[in-house]
Order: structure tokens, then C-alpha cells, then sequence
């Protein structure tokens, strides 16, 4: 199972021979935020061919779809990352329902991978733009989990260890996408951002763009790129040790890029905060800044924020959040 970008790539073909007879059949209509006609389809095809295994190969949605196929069957998933959204370690996924434009997501240890395999030479390829947002997508993972309401020291470290080197080699990924060493260390970085949310619960920033994605059909990457400093900048209050953490890990080039950062220099990054930290990386990045700028028309801002606030996502955030303060993120963010 993959995308249809890459049903002609090397890394399918090498599947493929790989795979050899045991390839029963092959499903590569995978859609972006997964669609449930697309996971009907798939289920479909597997029945039909009475399998045991989903291989996925791609981003998210890949994953999604192949978890889809596996949820209630007793089927086994292997998944292949090309992308940095961690979807392959966690056991949650969503569908969307495009008729009433309503994204549903579900829990499910049954659809978690039994093998995972990371290999940076399927991710040279990828887009700056998509490096860029899945890149995000990972970090707002370590970011959720680092002030979850309920976390352990275990998983805190992880997700700062994974903000760590994903803040340290996304930049060197926009800068020169064959980079294989940054590439491995921003892989690496969003493993860690997977198990840090698979381990937790997620809060109000994945509950807005949950929202989001289905109403819009805007990639989930892209909107956790534009939400995630607004929400963090909503619960810095709240949570002041946590966003503490966060900062310091973020390293010295906050001071200029190909500078030496004196401590002096370091420490005046740390203050800024982690939410200004953390827009200022974005900024930097080629994604788009606004709801605007991604196509979200501002007539279905009020009707996100109604949806959100009765979210158990956003409803499990840090610090409780009504629907007006919903709203005024968002139009923060058009």
C-alpha cells in the first residue's frame, strides 16, 4: 500500500521484489486524511484477496489507511515512513467522513505496526515543503506530550530528546534534502515524537487541526505548522515548567545561522519562550504562515471552533478552553 507519488518509485519497486510471491495484491489510491470510501475500498481489496499483511509505504494517510484495513481483522501492519508524521507509533488513526466534512478519529492498539522500518534513503526525495510540514508535525508531537495532563518523566524525556533533534536537523534538511545524516537524525526525531504522543494524550492543538483537516481538507501537516505557536502561546500560562523545557532545548543557531552562540547569546534564546521559539523556526520554513495562506476560507472559522470545543481532545488540553477562546485562535491564525 503507498501513495500514488510513489506507486513508480525504487523504494516500491524494491518492496516488490522483496516481497516476491508473497505480494498478494497491491492498493495505491491512499488519500490525503483518509477518506472512509478509500478505506472501504482497501478493506475490499484485502477481503478479496484474503490477506494476512499490510505493507504501507508513505506518510500519514498511508498509515492511516493501512490501519483502517487492519482495525477488527487480525491483520498485521509493516510500515514504511517516507514522511515525518509519526503515524507508524501510534495506535490512533482517523477517517473523514467528506459527505458531512467531519474528520473521526479512533484509538486502537490492535492496528500498531509489529515491525517498523526506518531507512533515510526513502525520505531524500521528499519535498522541502513536505520536510517542512511533517517536520512540524512531529514537533507539535513532542510538544503536546511534553504538558499532557497525564505523562510520566519516561515519556518527557523522550519528547524532549525528539524536539531536540528535530529543531537541530529540519533546517539542514530545507537547506540540502540529501543530507542523509540530518535526514536520519529528523527520522530519528520523529520516532521519538511518535512514541511520545502514542504514550499520552493528546490536547487542544491536534483537536483544532483534526477539526481543520476534515472541514478544509488542508494537510495536517500544514496546520499544525500555522496552529502550533498560537495554542502554545494560549497555555504558556498554564504550564510554565513544561514550555521551560521545551526552550531549552532548542539550540544555539537561534543566535544566527552559521554563528558560534556565546552563553550569553543562548541563554536571550531561551527567554524568548518556547511558543516565540517555535515561530520563529516555522517562519523560517517554507510553509504556508496564515489559514489564509493555506486555503482556509474564513466563513468556516466559527464552525471549526464550535466542533473543536466540544472535541475530547481539545477537552483534555492543559488549560480549559471555551469556544470563544477557540475562536480567537483561529482568527489569530486566518
Amino acid at each position: 500500500m503507498c501513495t500514488p507519488s510513489l506507486k513508480a518509485s525504487t523504494h516500491a519497486a524494491r518492496v516488490r521484489a522483496t516481497l516476491g510471491t508473497r505480494l498478494v495484491a497491491e492498493f495505491t489510491e491512499v488519500e490525503p486524511h483518509v477518506p472512509r470510501e478509500t478505506v472501504d475500498v482497501a478493506r475490499g481489496l484485502a477481503q478479496h484477496e484474503t490477506i494476512d499483511v499490510v505493507v504501507a509505504m508513505g506518510g500519514g494517510s498511508a498509515m492511516g489507511v493501512g490501519k483502517g484495513v487492519l482495525s477488527g481483522e487480525g491483520r498485521s501492519l509493516i510500515a514504511i515512513p517516507t514522511t515525518y508524521a509519526g503515524s507508524e507509533m501510534t495506535p490512533v488513526f482517523g477517517t473523514t467522513d467528506r459527505a458531512e466534512r467531519r474528520k473521526s478519529v479512533r484509538r486502537d492498539d490492535s492496528v500498531l505496526p509489529k515491525l517498523v522500518i526506518y531507512d533515510p534513503e526513502v525520505t531524500l526525495d521528499l519535498s522541502p515543503e513536505l520536510t517542512a510540514s511533517t517536520g512540524i508535525n512531529a514537533l507539535a508531537h513532542c510538544v503536546e506530550a511534553c504538558y499532557a495532563r497525564v505523562v510520566n518523566p519516561l515519556v518527557l524525556s523522550v519528547a524532549l530528546e525528539g524536539i531536540a533533534r528535530i529543531v537541530r536537523s529540519l533546517p539542514l534538511c530545507i537547506a540540502n534534502g540529501r543530507d542523509i545524516d540530518a535526514r536520519e537524525d529528523l527520522l530519528t526525531g520523529a520516532y521519538l515524537a511518535g512514541f511520545s504522543i502514542a504514550n499520552t494524550t493528546m490536547a487542544l492543538h491536534h483537536g483544532i487541526c483534526h477539526v481543520l483537516g476534515g472541514r478544509t481538507g488542508v494537510a495536517h501537516g500544514v496546520l499544525n505548522a500555522i496552529m502550533l505557536p498560537h495554542v502554545m502561546r494560549f497555555n504558556a500560562d498554564a504550564v510554565p515548567d513544561a514550555m521551560s523545557a521545551i526552550a531549552r532545548n532548542f539550540p544555539p543557531p537561534l543566535a544566527g545561522k552559521g554563528t558560534s552562540a556565546s552563553p550569553g547569546v543562548e541563554r536571550r534564546a531561551y527567554r524568548v519562550g518556547a511558543p516565540e521559539a517555535v515561530a520563529t523556526l516555522v517562519a523560517s520554513l517554507p510553509v504556508p504562515q496564515r489559514l489564509r495562506d493555506a486555503g482556509v476560507p474564513e466563513s468556516v472559522l466559527d464552525s471549526v471552533a464550535a466542533e473543536a470545543a466540544g472535541n475530547s481532545t481539545v477537552q483534555a488540553n492543559p488549560k480549559p478552553v471555551s469556544e470563544a477562546q477557540i475562536r480567537a485562535l483561529l482568527r489569530a491564525a486566518w
